[in-house]
């Protein structure tokens, strides 16, 4: 394994050296359940006190747990967490490709596929548009979920309660001077974009950017993630970005359809 990140070290001029050992660190849990400090420090061929302080964060930010008794460390919650929502996910990632190609082909602009993870949006899924001057996007990508499209879609399906805790809890920072910071604001709105099925992000997340989503459901007929079409203002104006609505909207009926959802989530029609 050590090999492996000296390689990548001689590959890749970019990568932080600091997080590589750390990683380095956190991949020895594949080997074997538990590790003592010692062990790891032997293992990963690093310091004892650099190690130490690895597995700390690691510790106190919830990806590892340590035993009081024995002092070994285990794989904590917060990978766990990390695992379900890979795995929950990974058929949404694969069997959203051809509908969302098709988008792309019908509307010429990034098409993607987002869910919801905290209080951001995680890009899980992408085609890329014909055009030569698009959006800037990539698989893992995180934003503000209430200054996107896909978040807002996403927020829009949340029972009340849960958006009242979101809106009392989440940092509402203004990504351009279109970002709805307000909480009764945003709550109104988040209401709007359910009752039709679809948000328009007007230059929220980023100035010269608007984007169109709408709902995916699953089997149980929850709303579970959001398709959407990114593209400049200039060749997404507010009555093209109308014209496209429908067409964004029955690529998330597909994949709905595709994930087995019995029924479309209420003004996803």
């Amino acid at each position: 394994m050590a090999r492996s990140f000296k390689a990548a070290r001689e590959r890749n001029p970019y990568t932080i050296a600091a997080l590589r050992a750390s990683l380095e660190v956190l991949d020895r849990f594949a080997q074997q359940e538990a590790w003592s400090l010692g062990e790891l420090t032997q293992a990963v061929g690093q310091g004892k006190s650099r190690v130490f302080r690895i597995v700390n964060t690691f510790e106190e930010c919830g990806y590892l747990i340590r035993d009081e008794v024995t002092g070994a460390y285990t794989l904590g919650p917060r990978l766990a967490a990390l695992g379900a929502v890979s795995l929950r996910y990974e058929p949404l990632r694969w069997q959203a490709v051809p509908p969302l190609q098709v988008l792309a082909e019908l509307t010429g602009e990034t098409a993607h596929v987002g869910i919801l993870f905290g209080t951001e949006v995680v890009t899980v899924q992408l085609v890329e548009g014909r055009h030569d001057v698009r959006v800037h996007a990539s698989v893992g990508k995180r934003s503000p979920a209430h200054a996107s499209s896909l978040g807002k879609v996403l927020l829009a399906y949340f029972p009340e309660p849960e958006i009242d805790e979101y809106l009392r809890t989440a940092e509402l920072t203004a990504a351009t001077p279109h970002t709805i910071v307000e909480p009764a604001r945003l709550k109104q709105h988040l209401q709007e974009v359910r009752a039709a099925g679809y948000a328009i992000d007007h230059e929220e997340l980023e100035l010269g950017l608007r984007c169109i989503a709408a709902p995916i459901t699953d089997h149980t007929g929850h709303v579970v993630a959001a398709v959407s079409i990114s593209a400049p203002t200039i060749r997404l104006g507010p009555e093209r970005a109308l014209i496209l609505v429908p067409k964004v909207k029955e690529c998330a009926r597909t994949i709905s359809r595709m994930l087995g959802s019995p029924m479309l989530a209420a003004g996803a029609r």
